[in-house]
């Protein structure tokens, strides 16, 4: 498996507070079935640098310590107005450097500026993937806003704690609908700790395989990551539309 959702760098975030805690995190991973990871601090402003000297310090650990795990670059990136151009001034940068930013939004809006925000990155050739569109409550509300986004060429991300029910009813609900109607392209953890929210990943592999197919888990959770992480095209999907 490959999980591109991560708090797995120490001291950026509300994820990982130390290098202890996050060679734990990355152990867990491995033990799991993952076998490669992006690192996705969150970040608004410029804060390249700051990312890639903790990426690259992480990834030392895992060599010295033997873990084995492939990490890759990336951030989660709260979307606002300045996000196109800080992207294109390396401010901030995407998953391993790739065509595709994984981006957040606030939980409670009413998708209007989250609209024009996603619109002016496809317009800039890039795919956006959002982050656990499940949780945010206009979506849970009003779902006929993600054929916009699919529309305009973005791309959506589960949370596996959604779809195992830890962030509620309504979340999981609308997790399980955005795999059944073809509109999830990965789920990953979305990890903060090595005790709660965990990079543990097999039992949202289990779950996937025995409630949609094997071969739906496989492309969730393997197939559609490799290719985001190589910045290869993502084969077209026609979703069943909200």
């Amino acid at each position: 498996m490959i999980d591109l959702h991560s708090h797995i760098l120490p001291e950026l975030d509300d994820g990982s507070q130390s290098l202890q805690e996050s060679l734990a995190m990355a152990r867990m991973a491995a033990e799991s079935g993952v076998t490669a990871l992006a690192a996705t601090p969150h970040c608004t402003d410029a804060r390249a640098s700051e990312v890639y000297e903790a990426w690259k310090l992480l990834r030392s650990a895992l060599k010295e310590n033997k873990i084995p795990l492939k990490l890759f670059p990336g951030m989660e990136i709260f979307g606002t107005e300045d996000t196109l151009q800080l992207l294109q001034e390396g401010q901030l940068f995407t998953l391993n450097g790739s065509r595709y930013p994984l981006i957040e939004f606030s939980f409670h809006s009413s998708g209007e500026r989250e609209t024009r925000i996603l619109r002016s990155l496809c317009k800039a050739g890039l795919r956006p993937i959002v982050a656990h569109p499940e949780r945010y409550a206009y979506i849970q509300y009003d779902p006929e806003l993600l054929n916009r986004w699919y529309h305009m060429g973005c791309l959506m991300q589960v949370n596996r704690g959604s779809l195992l029910g830890r962030f509620g009813t309504r979340a999981q609900e609308m997790a399980v609908e955005l795999v059944e109607r073809n509109f999830a392209t990965v789920v990953a953890s979305d990890a903060h700790s090595a005790q709660m929210r965990t990079p543990w990943m097999e039992d949202v592999r289990k779950l996937l395989t025995r409630e949609f197919s094997p071969a739906r888990a496989r492309t969730l959770l393997l197939e559609n990551p490799r290719r985001i992480l190589k910045d290869d095209p993502l084969p077209p999907v026609e979703p069943e539309w909200f």
